[in-house]
This record gives C-alpha cells, structure tokens and sequence, in this order.
C-alpha cells in the first residue's frame, strides 16, 4: 500500500511505551559515562554481579555507588515501574549515583567475597521454597471424586505462617534471655546454701562419726 509504514515499524515513534524509552536512556546514559571514564568507545554498563566484575569493576577499574538500597541491582528490564525508573535517571542527574575509581582495598576486598562489591541489593531470582501451598488441605481426586464434592470432614490448611515473623523472632530471643536470667538466679542460689559435711550432718543430729559400735556375739 502507497504511503504506507514500513513492515513493523511502530504507529507512535520508536519505542512502545515510556518505561521502554526511559530504559533506553538509562541504558545510554551509563553506557556514555562508563565510556568516557574509561577511555574505551565500547564499555558498557553490565547487571549481573558476575558480568559486572569482569567487565566493568576488574578491567575498566571503575565500580558504581550510589545505586538506592531499597532497589535491587538488576537489569533495567527487571526494574517494573516507571517510578523506579524515574528514581534512579534522577540520582543519576544529581550526581548520587555515579562511577567511581576502584581502589586496591576494593579489589581485595571482591577477591575475598565478591558479594561485598555489589552495588546494590542482588536478587538472583531464587524463590524462597515454602513447600505445596495446600499443605493439610484436601486435593482434588479425578478417581475417587470426580464432581470434586466436599468431604466429611474439613482440613482448616497450614497451622502455623509460612515465614517468621520478626515479632515472633524478638519474643522468642526474649523468652529465651529470661529463661537464662530465671537459671542464673537459682544457680546463685544454689551456691548461696551452706554445704555440710556427713560429720557435721551426723552432729547435728547428736551422732558420732566415732562412737564404737558394739558387736554382738
């Protein structure tokens, strides 16, 4: 058709959608920055913690601060939300986040636990394993209940949360200091209490360690 847009080309401009266009300026942003520090025309920003040390922090010598702690350090594409997006182009404008020199306590200190030189909170999307989400509830049984009709008797699900609470962690350490506290007191208590010997037992009962003792024949 004349006049017509070129075979997937997009109806409004280039890119799909905001987030889209603004992860891309991220992308350039620190992509130019990283390159001019650096000296070299093609360094660009990595996301991984292992990409990040071997491509940017160990040979471009150069390592990122100032990215948020309430932000994982993740690929642009995982950040969801244009406010997380906004956030970090905006400590990025004033000069929050920002590259600087790697020093040699730095590299010692990621040669001992590499860990320590994120710039941020990882997520390795490693979903924590609370087990089946049915636990102790009934199961649906193709066989023996096909019309998946309700059972005699109910199953009320899990007994206790999936995770501890901080609250519940706190009370029991204190549940446990005054266990100790209640233990230390009668151990004093204890000590506090005269030992007698069997001499001195047997006296105050009026007896002799050394009365003789008839023998009859």
């Amino acid at each position: 058709m004349a006049g017509g847009l070129p075979l997937g080309r997009p109806l409004q401009g280039q890119f799909a959608t905001a987030e889209t266009k603004l992860r891309s300026e991220l992308r350039q942003l620190f992509n130019a920055e990283l390159a001019r520090l650096s000296g070299v025309s093609n360094a660009k920003m990595r996301w991984t913690l292992d990409t990040y040390l071997d491509y940017v922090f160990f040979p471009l010598g150069l390592k990122l601060e100032g990215w948020p702690p309430t932000l994982r350090f993740a690929n642009l594409s995982n950040q969801p939300g244009i406010r997380r997006l906004r956030r970090i182009k905006f400590l990025w404008e004033m000069g929050v986040i920002h590259f600087a020199p790697v020093t040699d306590a730095d590299r010692r200190r990621a040669l001992r636990n590499r860990f320590s030189v994120a710039p941020g909170p990882l997520n390795y999307s490693i979903r924590e394993s609370y087990s089946r989400s049915d636990i102790k509830a009934r199961r649906y049984r193709p066989k023996t209940n096909p019309f998946n009709r309700p059972y005699r008797f109910a199953r009320k699900g899990p007994k206790s949360a999936k995770v501890v609470s901080a609250e519940a962690e706190a009370a029991a350490e204190v549940e446990v200091m005054e266990a100790r506290e209640r233990q230390a007191a009668a151990e004093e208590d204890f000590d506090d209490i005269e030992q007698f010997s069997d001499d001195e037992m047997r006296h105050e009962a009026q007896e002799l360690s050394s009365d003789p003792i008839e023998e009859w024949e």
